[in-house]
């Protein structure tokens, strides 16, 4: 099959849903920014020409390889089962594929296929977590914490380190809002939680999670495939999505409700993400033997946990001045603790922090009857949505100015209204003078 070739030709046969795309540039290798004509919404279209297509060997066809078969763009499709599970908020979202026929002068047309995806104009956190300036040496990784001390609550910063600049990072804010959408990613992924809503009684209503769900762990959650957007009002943050599915795994080894099974024979267990495929029965044994041990072990099976702890050492990463360009992995080598106990940022914050590298629903602890996996991921996301409540009600400068997107929005609505309301007005007035004049 012929090499790529460059969207350039405006005569081009297109299939009817590419119609629907301007083709802007190629930022990449086989990745376009494109933009939907309807409403100039920018996308990223991904050529998987030579994943959907493979050549056979001695002849001029080509076959269907294994995601031709998947979304088979001109069959039966998976198509739309996939797009319900990758359409969340806080995911880089599966938009549609399209196939369009591509042409040089004189030369024969080839058809390509693409898949559409969400677009985040802001680049990835990873962009945000490197050293300002050249740095002498690295941080100290050894531990500087008394075995005492690993129970103890944490503390808001005292004054003094208020004063120091390198006591603190990026803004609580900021940590508070990529924590919050990465959490409400993971409570969809793992229990089909939608999103969590307060009623004016202060109960918490989940939206979804009703369903038979299969849980799906990511298995690569790192600053890199956290991707932010610009903000779209007057809100301080645009929307973060988590992406990059190609170590995602969908399972069907989960503890349904009710279930009184010992914790390692029944929670969502699965490879190391270094692995393609592992026996159920050898994850199960890996994890018996290793359970939630920190760091993770060779052959130790990634699990909910593995997710919360990814998670975790990112929002350090964040509160964290990095020193150095292997700046999380400085971060992994020491305790949360110590990492966390000296900076300023709120102890409502770190200590939600520390509860992510150390919360196991599995654990089954000195006066609690069983384990409880159930949405523990959506209990967690929900934690954090109270934790954000607060932090606007401390009163310090940042809270104080914050503006939300739910804010932003409802500043819009009003302004709309107002603006429907004085176009209204002023409709009525001229109805009222042209009366006026036939009197």
């Amino acid at each position: 099959m012929a090499s790529t070739i460059p969207f350039h030709d405006a005569y081009a046969d297109f299939h009817d849903d590419a119609l629907k795309y301007d083709f802007i540039t190629e930022i990449s290798p086989k990745i376009w920014k494109i933009s939907r004509k309807s409403d100039r919404m920018e996308f990223l279209a991904h050529d998987i020409t030579n994943e959907i297509y493979t050549d056979v060997p001695g002849t001029a066809f080509m076959m269907r390889g294994a995601l031709g078969n998947l979304l088979s763009i001109d069959g039966e499709s998976l198509e739309e089962q996939i797009k319900a599970i990758l359409k969340h908020p806080n995911l880089m979202s599966f938009v549609e594929s399209f196939a369009m026929e591509i042409t040089y002068e004189g030369q024969r047309g080839y058809q390509y296929a693409f898949t559409v995806w969400d677009y985040c104009d802001a680049g990835n956190l990873g962009n945000l977590l490197i050293p300002s300036q050249p740095r002498p040496q690295d941080r100290d990784a050894s531990p500087d914490i008394k075995p005492e001390d690993d129970d103890t609550e944490m503390k808001d910063a005292s004054g003094e380190s208020e004063k120091q600049e390198s006591s603190k990072f990026l803004p609580e804010s900021f940590c508070w809002h990529v924590l919050t959408s990465v959490l409400r990613a993971l409570a969809w992924l793992h229990d089909g939680v939608h999103d969590l809503i307060q009623k004016e009684n202060g109960a918490w209503q989940r939206l979804g999670g009703e369903v038979d769900w299969q849980p799906m762990l990511h298995r690569d959650i790192s600053p890199q495939n956290i991707f932010l957007s610009h903000p779209r009002r007057r809100e301080w943050y645009g929307p973060v999505k988590l992406g990059n599915y190609g170590r995602l795994f969908v399972s069907g080894h989960c503890q349904p409700f009710g279930d009184k099974q010992m914790p390692t024979s029944s929670k969502v267990l699965a490879p190391p993400p270094d692995k393609e495929f592992t026996p159920l029965q050898d994850l199960i044994a890996f994890d018996t033997k290793h359970g939630s041990l920190y760091p993770r072990q060779p052959n130790q099976p990634y699990t909910m946990v593995s997710e919360y702890r990814a998670l975790g050492e990112i929002i350090q990463a964040m509160m964290v001045e990095p020193t150095c360009s292997q700046h999380v992995k400085m971060i992994q080598a020491q305790p949360a603790r110590v990492n966390l106990q000296d900076l300023n940022y709120t102890g409502r914050l770190k200590n939600f922090v520390v509860k992510l590298m150390e919360f196991d629903p599995w654990h089954k602890a000195a006066g609690k009857r069983e384990p409880n996996p159930l949405h523990a991921t959506t209990e967690l996301y929900r934690e954090a949505l109270l934790g954000v409540q607060w932090f606007m009600d401390t009163g310090n400068d940042e809270a104080d100015n914050l503006v939300t997107p739910q804010m932003a929005e409802y500043e819009d609505f009003l302004d709309n209204s107002k603006l429907a309301g004085d176009q209204l007005f002023d409709s009525f007035k001229n109805v009222q003078e042209i009366l006026e004049q036939f009197k």
